[in-house]
């Protein structure tokens, strides 16, 4: 099966006033149901250096930055392994 085409995103969360952090999150086939892949380990004192470096971590899950995030997750890699 060729690979699919990864639906990524950032998001921010503020688990208090003041401190800030990113997790990034990927689509299952159900698209109202989103994984968290990752978190950062620091924590930002606000939204917008918590999302840059959010983002920042991000490019790590694609390969090619002009054609994005191509490749299958290892979840659906596992279920074509024979």
């Amino acid at each position: 099966m060729p690979d699919q085409y990864r639906r990524l995103a950032v998001f921010v969360d503020r688990p208090s006033p003041g401190s800030f952090l990113w997790i990034i999150l990927e689509s299952t086939e159900d698209p109202a149901v989103w994984l968290d892949l990752e978190t950062g380990d620091d924590k930002f004192d606000n939204w917008l250096d918590a999302y840059n470096a959010g983002n920042a971590a991000l490019l790590s899950y694609v390969d090619d930055e002009l054609v994005g995030p191509e490749n299958s997750t290892p979840e659906a890699d596992d279920e074509y392994d024979d």
